[in-house]
């Protein structure tokens, strides 16, 4: 099984119990410095963790979770090293909060592009194992929709954002993963912005909001049993 390479923010703040767990997943060509540079700006709180994506494009070229073909705006998932893709992340974030000593009730994936769909995949295949997912111009990689028991993802909150000049993930296959996640009983928060394939300010400050808003509504719930 690969070796998954991570960069770590431990929490900066002490807590009574376990610290939330954030999973940072890079879209196609990247690693795992590059959702970092959000770290300092997101809640203190998390224990954040950075992956880095398991098939290398070479020393210059970054690496991927899967291989994709086609040309930007047509980008077609290959089903095979995809499937792979989420057997792998799976088994690393079946046991990643008891190794890091977090919470495993409150562990969110934060996905951009290529992760997004990475973060979706685990979501909707073992929703036992989140709380949560943030979407950043993503997509869902494959052309049939996954079988979802409605029950089973009635606890998890999902946030999409998307540009609405984006040449790289069109922003209808945004909408279409927005329509898809309507269709379930999930607490869908979603948005367009006049961006290309990155992440808006005003975006990024109502990503920021939404997670602190998960970390909150989490204590108080501890704090009422």
């Amino acid at each position: 099984m690969e070796r998954i390479r991570t960069l770590e923010r431990r929490p900066q703040v002490k807590q009574a119990g376990p610290p939330p767990l954030l999973v940072m997943l890079h879209g196609f060509g990247s690693n795992e410095n590059d959702l970092m540079g959000m770290a300092p700006y997101l809640d203190e709180r998390f224990h954040i963790i950075s992956l880095r994506g398991i098939f290398s494009l070479g020393s210059w070229m970054g690496a991927a979770w899967y291989i994709l073909n086609g040309t930007p705006g047509n980008l077609i998932p290959d089903p095979e090293s995809r499937a792979h893709a989420i057997v792998v992340l799976h088994k690393f974030l079946s046991d990643l909060p008891a190794r890091l000593n977090a919470d495993p009730r409150r562990m969110y994936l934060l996905g951009f592009s290529q992760g997004g769909d990475m973060a979706l995949a685990l979501a909707l295949a073992a929703p036992d194992l989140v709380a949560g997912v943030a979407v950043l111009s993503g997509y869902l990689g494959t052309d049939t929709l996954p079988d979802v028991q409605p029950e089973a993802v009635r606890h998890l909150h999902m946030l999409v954002q998307h540009g609405t000049a984006d040449a790289v993930v069109s922003v209808a296959q945004g909408q279409r993963v927005r329509n898809f996640l309507q269709g379930l009983p999930v607490a869908l928060t979603y948005a367009e912005y006049p961006i290309d394939h990155s992440v808006h300010q005003d975006g990024f400050a109502v990503l920021r909001r939404w997670l602190t808003e998960r970390i909150d509504e989490t204590e108080q719930a501890n704090r009422d049993e």
